[in-house]
């Protein structure tokens, strides 16, 4: 839904119809990735740093992390350029 959903839904923009859905590819990546090491080293400064525990809660987690991104992305693109 993140991938696909939200990159089809920017494509309605005129002048980013084109590009809409690699941005949202290349945002959503770097979010999921993002979530999921701000969380290991948050992990480990809480407890002791061991590797990052990998699992299926972790990956919905950071799911809804890169829709939230999703979100925010589609509300600034109306008003700011992508530069």
């Amino acid at each position: 839904m993140v991938f696909i959903g939200f990159g089809f839904l920017m494509v309605y923009l005129k002048t980013f119809s084109w590009s809409a859905v690699g941005f949202t590819y290349i945002c959503s990546a770097f979010a999921i990735e993002c979530y999921v090491l701000f969380y290991g080293f948050w992990l480990g400064v809480m407890t002791s740093f061991q590797l990052i525990p990998l699992s299926v809660q972790l990956m919905i987690n950071a799911d809804f992390c890169a829709a939230a991104v999703m979100i925010t992305f589609g509300a600034l693109l109306g008003k700011v350029n992508l530069t």
